[in-house]
């Protein structure tokens, strides 16, 4: 099919558009990425700190503040589980959980990287609970972990999502 008039002079101009976008600029990096900052030290503070934030309201058994470090539209993908969506549903299942167990969590980042307002944060987590209920075995873990964070209109950078999953042997 051919393309006439308009339409050729408008493919034309996005084709044009897109190639000068994606040209290197004087110091050899696309012109996109000039414009998209990397994470700044700050950033990546920001970004520890809400891991700690987190680990500080597991540990003191606050489901409502560990749900607060996620975005009011974050979701928690957790193992064998439908996806918690939206702060609301990340605070009901953080809430089940500590309500049948006390838990110890350690997070530790091993990856932060980003840009601009956006940014990941790979590592691996320790932790166990102790049943509140006599009868109901412990739970010990340890594994991996993703978030992706968002940086907020304040400065602070919340769970956009939340995954994580056991690095030990399915028992059966």
């Amino acid at each position: 099919m051919a393309i006439h008039g308009t339409s050729a002079v408008l493919w034309g101009v996005l084709a044009l558009g897109m190639s000068n976008g994606c040209r290197p600029n004087d110091t050899g990096e696309s012109r996109q990425d000039a414009v998209v900052a990397s994470l700044t030290p700050a950033d990546v503070a920001g970004i520890r700190s809400a891991d700690s934030a987190f680990m500080a309201a597991a540990n003191a058994g606050d489901a409502e503040k560990m749900a607060e470090v996620y975005a009011e539209e974050g979701a928690l993908l957790a193992p064998n589980l439908p996806p918690q969506k939206g702060r609301n549903a990340v605070k009901a299942f953080w809430a089940g959980f500590l309500d049948a167990y006390t838990v110890r969590f350690e997070v530790a980042s091993d990856t932060i990287e980003g840009r601009g307002d956006l940014a990941y944060n790979q590592g691996h987590y320790r932790f166990t609970a102790v049943p509140k209920a006599k009868g109901v075995p412990g739970v010990a873990d340890e594994g991996k972990f993703l978030e992706i964070l968002k940086k907020q209109a304040d400065g602070s950078w919340k769970y956009v999502v939340d995954m994580y999953s056991s690095n030990l042997t399915l028992q059966h």
